[in-house]
């Protein structure tokens, strides 16, 4: 797939009126894009142009001679899924916009409203998002891989390793580290790390064992990204017989000198005769071979090398790796090594010669080691710059989303101003607005994985949006539902919107595993969790909320991958369910957990910590009648209003939506053009009463900065942060910025007018 401006894009209109064809045949030679473009007049005809050639994008009439509408979409769809397609139509249809979106369309365009400049954003717009979840897509499947081989490289190493956050949490640790530090890894997680750690700086360190006696062990770091967050890789090895053997050899012969100063690597000892006299123990677990089988046998027969370019064994290795003027290998680096069980690995590989007072040589000590450290290093860098792509992807589509939402919901509620309650598109427009503020839920997800979805935390009980949780997904489904809590069920400091989604997403889930209809059990309690009860949580009070349905269960080999991001069974599932329901609670420093097998059903459980601070209660007023509610004041104004957004509908909706309240509007679409407007107006008289800034704008100053620098030059600056993501806290801790207040995209035209009242009329 091209970029929209690297190369010349191959088009295929449909479009049978040939007015409209030649129409947008100008504006693409106007927007200056390098193109060929063919056109179809019937569905049936691009069908059969989609099946012999592959176009680079579609721009599709859904009213044709042999199809109208959706059905025209769906029919593209299924004939081929590489090409990017955009709808052009001559309608406002709000409500067949937005299913086209849904079938798979990546912008919708109206033919009365379209322009060269609007049809060229929308083209490159579409290419780029295409290629970037293609992109996606590629990185996530490598990311899944490579996660799982760190994992069991981990468990294989013999070293001990752990994995510790910069404040010495211990994350992870591998089974030689549990058995060097004499205690059951499990135990050990969320312990606190009792030594000091520098990173590539290696260091010895004296620890007691269970016997009062004292074991030196080496300790090396090196820094990682470890699930998305800095970590520190620590390497124990424990020297103290090396230390020990030192000490006594050191009046020994010079080759077991030199043997020791190698310990640390797989070292092998021969004799004059080129004989096995000595191996530690990781040359042994290297080779695949115990000590008492290799002393004594022949170097050959015991350490088998081949040449890395033919593949043939070395017949001597010893002359093969100590003569400089050996010419079949050139390199000591990348030999193959053929351990016992046939398994071939690449290694590094010395020979150092030992010799007496006439020259003659005494013995050899051969030094191995295994490459598969460097390999694992790189892995983890990998990991870390694919788990920052994921991230910025995850901000641009949220941003992306949101303006397009925003946009969506601007143009719904200044229609419904116009029109009377009893219009017969009232109820209309009301569900379309309705189903958008619903669609926050998918911008929420990917928020979970990007800085921007910090959550804005208060105390709160979960009874509440649980049973509310329950009652709206499971309504009209088959399966019952039946929730049991603790009378005195503890509060619990949290971002309600996203434990809200966190309880969503079980449920739904839960509801999906039955679809004969079952019942889903939930249980919500209090728990005093003791030291290791359960991994990856300190000791402490915790709320639970446990999940339990009697579906159809998931694999094992399914069950260690459900939290991974974008990992899916379902035909249409996004991945992002559980991925960001771990992500949410992990910041609300808690964890999930998960038990299934298949045929038995599944429960997950969800542990929050208990809030320190109780929770006030509301006193209801008494009796009260049930009243319609009251229909939503907007609240009118005047004064002249800066708009600042990189996205042309965005701006031009906010505009209108400002415009419609009574104020008068001038726009920008980056943070320099608004600093130069905001100025001159001032300047000339014509001060701005507010500005209206969205906070990030893609390879340009945003709102934030722009307001900073604004505040210097007028303190009395009247600022409102509009955005749908960004990498900063401001629309969660505003106070603590150049902002008055916030209004979150998606927003209506009442969240503007209030922000708006309460700012100019106090």
């Amino acid at each position: 797939m091209p970029t929209a401006e690297s190369k010349i894009i191959q088009i295929l209109l449909f479009e049978d009126n040939a007015a409209d064809a030649d129409l947008v045949a100008e504006y693409l030679d106007l927007s200056k894009l390098d193109f060929t473009m063919t056109v179809v007049k019937r569905l049936a005809d691009g069908v059969s142009q989609l099946k012999a050639q592959r176009y680079d994008l579609v721009l599709l009439d859904l009213s044709l001679p042999d199809s109208q509408g959706i059905h025209t979409l769906s029919t593209i769809m299924e004939t081929t899924s590489e090409e990017v397609i955009i709808v052009l139509t001559g309608s406002d249809d709000e409500e067949l916009s937005l299913e086209a979106l849904k079938v798979g369309a990546q912008d919708y365009l109206n033919k009365d409203r379209l322009n060269s400049e609007v049809l060229r954003r929308s083209i490159r717009y579409a290419i780029e998002r295409s290629n970037l979840l293609h992109r996606l897509e590629t990185h996530t499947a490598e990311i899944q891989y490579r996660e799982s081989l760190l994992r069991h490289i981990f468990d294989a190493n013999s070293d001990a390793m752990l994995i510790l956050s910069k404040a010495y949490e211990i994350k992870f640790l591998n089974p030689s580290a549990g058995s060097l530090l004499e205690a059951n890894p499990e135990q050990l997680v969320g312990e606190i790390f009792p030594f000091e750690v520098q990173s590539n700086e290696p260091t010895e360190l004296e620890i007691p064992d269970q016997n009062d006696l004292t074991r030196v062990v080496e300790l090396s770091a090196v820094d990682l990204i470890w699930e998305g967050e800095s970590a520190l890789l620590v390497i124990l090895r424990d020297i103290t017989q090396r230390r020990q053997a030192e000490l006594a050899l050191q009046r020994e012969k010079e080759r077991l000198s030199v043997t020791l100063d190698s310990i640390s690597d797989a070292v092998i000892a021969t004799d004059p005769n080129d004989r096995v006299e000595r191996l530690n123990e990781e040359a042994a677990d290297l080779i695949g071979i115990s000590q008492a089988d290799a002393v004594g046998r022949p170097l050959a027969e015991v350490l088998k090398l081949k040449h890395p370019k033919t593949g043939k064994h070395l017949a001597d290795p010893t002359d093969a790796l100590i003569d400089p003027d050996f010419g079949e290998v050139p390199s000591k680096l990348g030999i193959q090594l053929e351990r016992t069980n046939g398994e071939c690995i690449h290694v590094t590989a010395d020979t150092r010669c030992i010799v007496n007072e006439d020259g003659e040589r005494h013995g050899c000590v051969t030094i191995l080691r295994d490459l598969s450290q460097q390999k694992k290093t790189e892995d983890e860098l990998f990991k870390a710059e694919k788990l920052n792509s994921i991230s910025l992807l995850a901000g641009g589509i949220a941003h992306d989303f949101n303006n397009m939402l925003s946009s969506i919901l601007g143009n719904i509620s200044m229609v419904r101003m116009e029109l009377d309650d009893d219009h017969k598109h009232s109820t209309k427009l009301g569900a379309v607005e309705k189903a958008a503020l619903q669609a926050k839920s998918l911008t929420q997800q990917l928020l979970t994985f990007s800085k921007g979805g910090a959550p804005v935390l208060e105390v709160t009980t979960v009874s509440k949006m649980v049973e509310e949780s329950a009652q709206f997904i499971l309504r009209g489904s088959n399966v019952k539902c039946s929730v049991e809590k603790d009378p005195d069920l503890w509060a619990v400091d949290a971002d309600k919107g996203q434990i809200s989604q966190v309880v969503n997403n079980l449920i739904i889930n839960a509801d999906q595993a039955m679809p004969n209809g079952g019942s889903i059990n939930i249980h919500l309690r209090n728990l005093q969790v003791r030291h290791a009860e359960i991994p990856a949580l300190p000791s402490g009070q915790y709320v639970c909320i446990e999940v339990t349905d009697n579906g159809t269960g998931i694999s094992s080999e399914n069950l260690k991958k459900i939290f991974d991001p974008y990992f899916t069974t379902k035909e249409r599932g996004n991945g992002l369910g559980l991925a960001s329901s771990y992500s949410i609670i992990h910041s609300h420093k808690g964890t999930i957990t998960a038990e299934s097998s298949i045929g038995n059903g599944s429960t997950f459980r969800v542990f929050l910590p208990k809030s320190p601070h109780s929770l006030q209660k509301k006193t209801e007023a008494p009796n009260t009648q049930t009243k319609e509610p009251a229909k939503e004041k907007i609240h009118r104004g005047k004064g002249r209003i800066l708009v600042m957004d990189d996205m042309e509908a965005m701006m031009r909706v906010a505009g209108e939506i400002l415009s419609l309240l009574g104020y008068q509007v001038e726009y920008s679409t980056n943070g320099d053009e608004a600093i130069a407007a905001y100025k001159a107006a001032k300047e000339a008289g014509k001060p701005f009463d507010a500005c209206v800034f969205d906070l990030t704008v893609p390879g340009g100053m945003g709102g934030e900065e722009a307001a900073s620098i604004l505040l210097e030059y007028d303190p009395g600056l009247v600022a409102i942060a509009s955005s749908g993501y960004t990498t900063s806290n401001v629309m969660s801790d505003y106070k603590n910025s150049a902002f008055k207040a916030v209004v979150p995209k998606p927003y209506r035209i009442k969240e503007m007018s209030d922000a708006l009242h309460h700012l100019l009329n106090g």
